[in-house]
């Protein structure tokens, strides 16, 4: 199935996936994504935050309870456009979302009536990829992603 749905992902955030997924190698890191909607009402990811976790190892990692919530209400304190959009972690081979990754987010999708995405670095060869998918439809599907700049003070939105 062709990735044709799109999302933005500031090239800061991505930055931060990385270094994070590089620093808990060969564990896996994980955290909360955070953005605004386009005019379009397609995502922008503007920043990635690692949330360290107990429940983290070689094969899983489990984002600690309310996490969601401090990282979106700490995001809110900077800059009141952000929002939560998301979930990342990374898996230190190169693969997909396992079954509870989508799982979980299907559940999530379902609790909170939206459609958040699921941002996976996948590790290949000494680089990360970014892997991201969207609830849809109670199905995670693959979107392509955009690179993009910062949020910015004004109102400037793709």
């Amino acid at each position: 199935m062709p990735a044709s749905r799109r999302v933005w992902l500031g090239e800061s955030a991505a930055a931060a996936i990385e270094r994070a997924a590089e620093a808990a190698h060969p564990r896996e890191a994980g955290g909360v994504l955070l953005g605004v909607l386009t005019r379009g009402r397609r995502p922008w990811i503007v920043e990635a935050v690692a949330v360290p976790s107990d429940r983290a190892g070689t094969h899983f990692y489990e984002l600690p309870a309310n996490a969601r919530y401090v990282a979106a209400q700490a995001a809110r304190e900077r800059d009141e456009r952000l929002g939560y959009v998301g979930d990342w972690h990374s898996h230190p081979a190169d693969v997909g979302p396992s079954g509870t990754d989508v799982a979980t987010m299907v559940a999530l999708a379902r609790a909170d009536r939206s459609r958040p995405l699921l941002l996976i670095a996948r590790r290949r060869g000494e680089r990360y990829d970014h892997d991201v998918r969207e609830v849809v439809r109670g199905d995670l599907r693959p979107a392509r992603v955009i690179m993009a700049g910062g949020l910015g003070s004004g109102d400037a939105r793709p």
